[in-house]
């Protein structure tokens, strides 16, 4: 019996460290801002929890999956919206996305309990951004294999511990706050 439960304990785990929904492309595309677009790149440049998946959202929508040193890049609508990490926890950040803009998110990495946590979104200027990249894989999403979104009791959990966090903390959102895009 025990050695039944530690191989589903050993696959479930494995299951939960592949980019599905992603997949590795050998060319690294120009960043380009579109006229009626925002382009929003997030880049994971560490190689802590580098096999455990990180779930991106817009508004409850999957965008993408990141690993250890990966980054992937999305069109986003002009406006406001709510940017989301799951793993072990989930973090969010609320950016107004300005068409003809380029937005650049790193994603934090720390140890969690069964898993990899994210410790949220910082924003990057260009040329930081570019050092990141040069040492992560790039990603596309695969249409093919589609995607869940997010169940929304979670993305509404998300979205409410973010803005008490906001709340209580203002100071650790002030970069995330002012940050505007390039």
């Amino acid at each position: 019996m025990k050695k039944i439960l530690l191989l589903v304990a050993c696959f479930l785990l494995l299951s939960s460290c592949v980019a599905e929904h992603m997949v590795v492309s050998e060319r690294q595309p120009e960043i380009v801002s579109q006229p009626d677009m925002a382009t929003l790149v997030i880049i994971r440049d560490t190689w802590l929890g580098t096999a455990i998946v990180f779930w991106n959202y817009l508004d409850g929508k999957l965008i993408g999956e990141t690993q250890g040193n990966t980054y992937f890049i999305t069109s986003v609508p002009p406006g406001p919206h709510y940017v989301v990490i799951a793993t072990e926890n989930t973090r969010a950040a609320h950016l107004d996305f300005q068409a003809g803009k380029k937005y650049f998110l790193r994603q934090g990495v720390s140890m969690g309990m069964w898993r990899a946590r994210t410790s949220g979104f910082s924003p990057l200027d260009p040329q930081e951004a570019a050092e990141a990249i040069k040492k992560c894989k790039y990603l596309e999403y695969n249409a093919k294999k589609g995607g869940e979104d997010m169940d929304p009791q979670l993305y509404r959990q998300a979205i409410d511990e973010y803005l008490a966090d906001l709340k209580q903390n203002p100071q650790d959102y002030k970069a995330m706050l002012e940050y505007k895009g390039y």
